[in-house]
């Protein structure tokens, strides 16, 4: 295995970095530059993560294969690694995930990554290590040779060790809960729509506290799932609006059909679709990996405020996202007591299926 530094100090590089990187990319913005191949092979993962190498250092981008290491370095520390699944030299293909440099020049030597690992090793650390000077700094992406591997090798017995040890469960790049990623959502999901469902709003039991021992939790995975879920019940609804729209020939309107959410987090809804007349519909999405039997979500202050003034507005509730037959409850208007138990408690919404 080959291992590659890669720079992310520059303002530029690291609103790349937060855009291909952070959040991922829509396979939709680069398919029209893949093969059918290609998209098969990206879109095996939830999320594409991208990133790429300008003409200057094509030649280190050549020697890269499938299966080596990118590990990325930010002012003083080394923060990210990530595995090389899939690499392309298309110019367009850059150009259609970053704006070219200050030169004109685009990052047209890309490679695609998965399993992201986050930690935060001191370059200092890195360079007493393999041998590099002290005031050595990553500005150029390199190989790093077979001799610095081996003296990693000699003090942690793996370069994974390594990454191990300085392992960052808090790292600034980790995806909060509720950041909006980039999530693939494979053809072969189908979901089963529920509209006009009855409503009842759920009856209040009394809590019994549970005493039992505490389970240790990663919130680094937590974070990082839960952001994936959430994102992809929004890809999954965004793709559905789009289908109903042009089945019932208005096209026009399905290219409208937008994700806001990603762009502003503040709307109190993730996505803008339209009825067939054309009205427009502003709907909210909950995400749940389990099959719950009754509803039960999580509504901000601000989506409550939203929802009671938009007449159009929706609750769109999709259980078991990660299978392919998930289930999407749709919801009008549903800032309703008659159809939930409302408690305001930032607010949790409850109903029974009738």
């Amino acid at each position: 295995m080959n291992y590659f530094l890669a720079p992310r100090s520059g303002e530029k590089s690291h609103k790349n970095f937060q855009s291909t990187i952070k959040h991922g990319i829509p396979l939709s913005l680069i398919s029209k530059y893949l093969t059918s191949d290609e998209i098969s092979i990206l879109s095996s993962e939830d999320i594409v993560y991208a990133w790429g190498n300008r003409e200057g250092t094509a030649n280190a981008w050549r020697k890269m294969n499938i299966g080596d290491t990118i590990i990325f370095y930010a002012k003083g520390t080394f923060v990210m690694t990530g595995e090389v699944y899939f690499k392309k030299h298309n110019p367009q293909l850059a150009l259609a995930m970053w704006p070219p440099d200050d030169k004109g020049h685009p990052w047209e030597y890309t490679f695609f990554l998965k399993n992201l690992k986050y930690i935060s090793l001191p370059i200092k650390a890195f360079n007493a290590v393999v041998g590099f000077k002290s005031n050595y700094i990553v500005q150029g992406f390199i190989q790093l040779k077979e001799e610095r591997i081996k003296k990693i090798v000699d003090q942690y017995s793996s370069v994974e060790s390594m990454f191990g040890i300085f392992t960052d469960k808090n790292s600034e790049e980790i995806p909060l809960v509720n950041d909006k990623l980039y999530v693939n959502v494979s053809k072969d999901v189908k979901p089963i729509i529920i509209e006009n469902q009855h409503l009842v709003p759920k009856a209040q039991k009394e809590k019994q506290i549970k005493k039992g021992n505490k389970v240790k939790i990663d919130y680094l995975l937590r974070n990082k799932n839960n952001s994936i879920t959430g994102s992809k019940g929004e890809e999954l609804v965004l793709k559905t609006e789009k289908e109903v729209l042009i089945k019932a020939n208005r096209k026009d309107l399905a290219e409208k059909v937008y994700r806001v959410s990603v762009d502003d987090d503040s709307l109190g809804y993730d996505i803008l679709s339209f009825d067939i007349t054309g009205k427009e519909k502003y709907i909210e999405v909950k995400t749940t990996s389990l099959d719950s039997g009754s509803l039960k979500f999580f509504v901000s202050s601000n989506e409550y405020s939203i929802g009671k003034d938009k007449e159009n507005y929706f609750i769109y509730f999709v259980e078991k996202i990660n299978s392919n037959q998930p289930k999407i409850t749709i919801i009008k208007n549903p800032i309703d007591h008659t159809k939930f138990s409302i408690k305001p408690d930032g607010y949790v919404f409850e109903a029974e299926r009738n």
